[in-house]
């Protein structure tokens, strides 16, 4: 066979895989459709299942307040009953029948309340699973939609190039590494949207039919529930303005790296009553936006883990500016944990997408970061970035 036969035959395999993989693609951008329109679906399911549980809550505080005056009244009757069987002679026949009848009735009564309270509560147990199972699939889906999407995004890539190189370098598993990033952001902001400001602004949809039905039979408590129905709208306009500023906060462009640090530490402050100490450093050189931004986040991410896990009371930000590198410091006085054991789940089972993310923030940005952290100890998460892309190319180390 000649030299031109074979650069024919590469042709044609090089188009029969491109063929193929343009099929895979479309049929994975398929699937992902058909997941997305399910996970819409249960989004539904869950909406109404969290509005009927809110329905039953209400009726079960109303039914146990109904069951208590029973049992107060059926209490009387018995008194009532015990009272006039002991003396017959003071009491005539239809006294001694009309207390036996009422403490027979008020005892049906007390029963079948207590009947409709025990329902109730089934109920809500039932609905309370239906619900946890309802997330479980929505964050499931998510999972799957997350992988189908990073998969997609690498197919419609330049896959055969990243092939060849990828004996050469690790540029392919770099932009895998990206593609997951920007994918988790994804979700993270998704997530953030629909558990604050789309829940908010649901329950303000059922709140404003409350007041439609209250307010016909009683201004007075329709009034009340308008009062709900605007702190409702009001928390979700503050959740959403905080979505966009974590997005990407203005002061940053604005005011400089330092002084958003402490608008957002002075916010975190007040969401967590964790005492926080600043130790800010005059900045020496000019710093890189996407750098800066970096800073934001890794801060962010470092002050959600220590929120939702580690039960301090007091924590310290230092950060300090050299000509080439700039170092972060964040300590805390919560529980601590077990560093090897907590990176090697991040690794292997893809747990705490918030360590991945600063992970990833400090590798792309070729940084360096320690975290030191015992049982009864405390973290400290020590960062070092460079300034600028300048340092970055130059692979430099210290100041």
């Amino acid at each position: 066979m000649s030299g031109a036969d074979k650069m024919n035959n590469v042709d044609l395999d090089v188009n029969l895989i491109n063929k193929i993989i343009k099929k895979v693609i479309e049929e994975i951008s398929s699937s992902r459709g058909q997941i997305l329109d399910i996970v819409d679906n249960i989004r539904k399911e869950q909406e109404d299942l969290k509005f009927q549980l809110i329905q039953i809550k209400s009726e079960i505080l109303k039914v146990i307040d109904e069951v208590d005056d029973l049992q107060k009244q059926e209490r009387i009757a018995r008194k009532r009953l015990a009272e006039v069987s002991a003396n017959f002679n003071k009491y005539t026949e239809k006294d001694i029948k009309e207390a036996y009848e009422k403490a027979s009735d008020m005892r049906v009564k007390y029963s079948t309340k207590t009947n409709e309270e025990k329902v109730l509560r089934e109920k809500r147990s039932q609905l309370e699973i239906a619900l946890k199972k309802t997330m479980e699939n929505i964050d499931g889906a998510e999972k799957v939609i997350n992988q189908i999407s990073i998969a997609m995004g690498y197919l419609e890539g330049d896959i055969l190039s990243a092939l060849e190189g990828a004996d050469k370098n690790s540029e392919m598993f770099l932009g895998i590494k990206i593609l997951e990033a920007q994918e988790n952001e994804r979700k993270r902001i998704a997530r953030d949207i629909h558990d604050g400001p789309a829940q908010h602004m649901a329950n303000a949809v059922m709140k404003a039919d409350i007041c439609t039905m209250v307010i016909k039979k009683d201004v007075e408590e329709g009034l009340k529930e308008l009062a709900d129905l605007k702190e409702s709208v009001k928390i979700a306009l503050k959740e959403v303005r905080n979505i966009i500023f974590d997005l990407r906060p203005m002061s940053l462009d604005d005011l400089g790296l330092n002084h958003t640090i402490q608008q957002t530490v002075k916010s975190i402050t007040q969401e967590s009553n964790i005492d926080i100490e600043l130790k800010l450093k005059p900045i020496k050189t000019e710093i890189e936006s996407i750098i800066q931004v970096a800073v934001y986040r890794i801060i962010q991410e470092v002050f959600n883990n220590i929120k939702k896990h580690s039960k301090a009371k007091h924590a310290e930000v230092k950060l300090d500016f050299g000509t080439k590198y700039l170092m972060l410091v964040i300590t805390d006085d919560g529980i601590g944990f077990n560093v090897e054991e907590t990176l090697k789940n991040v690794r292997t089972k893809g747990a705490s997408y918030g360590l991945i993310g600063i992970f990833d923030r400090v590798s792309q940005l070729q940084g360096e970061i320690q975290i030191k952290s015992a049982a009864g100890e405390g973290t400290t998460y020590i960062v070092k970035l460079p300034n600028n892309r300048e340092v970055i190319k130059d692979g430099k180390r210290g100041d």
